[in-house]
Order: C-alpha cells, then structure tokens, then sequence
C-alpha cells in the first residue's frame, strides 16, 4: 500500500512538472478567418450561412498582456487584455466599456467579458486554444444575452 501512495505521488509530481514546463500557448500572429471550418452561431432555418467577410486577427502577446486587432474590410479595432486575471477594459463600438478578466486554464486562455449596450447587458465567454502544430487557432464564443445564449466556434489559420 505504502509503494501505491509513493508510485501515485511521484506520478502527480511529474505530470504536474510536465504542465508547468510546457508554459503556456503564444497567440502571437497573423491569423485570418476559416469560414468553412467556422459555425458564427449565425444560421438562419432554409437560409444557410450568412455571408462571412474576411476577418484578419493580429495578436501580439507578452508575458502580461494580449493585444488582438481585429481587421475587416471596413474596419479595424483593437482591444488589450490582461494575462493575469486582473480587470482590462476596453470600448465597444457604440463607446461603451467592456469590463473581462483573462485567465489561463491550462493550454487555454479563457476571457470573460461583460458589456452594457442600450440598457441590456451582455455576457461574453471567449475561450482561445492552439493546435498542436500553432498554426491553427480555436476560438469558442458564448454569448449570453436577453435574447438568448449564442455559440460560435471560430477557426483561424495562421499567415
């Protein structure tokens, strides 16, 4: 039984040094939009996909922040997030403040976001992961509105 604790301790101990050492992902990049391997959350019954715009992300990335600038053919915005849980804030287009905290869970870095827009508030979770190789990028959206709750799964190559 005492070689079971011992075996069971030493495992933990070792997957634990494995995690840490893997550190976590660099967003860092230019990213564009697969609106193939995409779901925007913005079907409609007999219609089909809306019509998606190419959408260029770039991220820089530090040890305390992530810079992402969000590029469409109209327009460009960028927002920075703090990396260490503490409150970012940022504006939206209708020049209101988004309040997120960004945490790191595991190999995911997950940023929750709340924003007020004409009277009724938004809840935003964005969850952003790598593939293994770095050259493909998840981000998984839930929207939580008076309307409803909207998921995306968004897919992004790296240029």
């Amino acid at each position: 039984m005492k070689r079971k604790v011992i075996f069971i301790a030493l495992l933990i101990l070792a997957i634990t040094n494995f995690s840490f050492a893997l550190g976590t992902p660099d967003f860092s990049g230019t990213w564009v939009l697969n609106p193939e391997k995409s779901d925007t959350g913005l079907e409609r019954p007999g219609a089909g996909k809306l019509p998606t715009q190419t959408i260029t992300l770039v991220i820089k990335q530090t040890g305390t922040t992530l810079s992402v600038e969000r590029k469409t053919s109209d327009e460009a915005a960028t927002v920075i997030f703090k990396l260490d849980g503490t409150e970012s804030t940022n504006k939206a287009p209708n020049g209101k403040d988004i309040k997120s905290t960004s945490t790191w869970v595991g190999s995911t870095l997950v940023t929750k976001s709340t924003m007020v827009m004409d009277e009724m508030t938004e809840q935003v979770t964005v969850v952003r992961s790598l593939s293994a190789d770095g050259k493909v990028m998840t981000i998984q959206v839930t929207r939580q509105t008076p309307r409803g709750e909207i998921k995306q799964t968004l897919i992004y190559n790296k240029q």
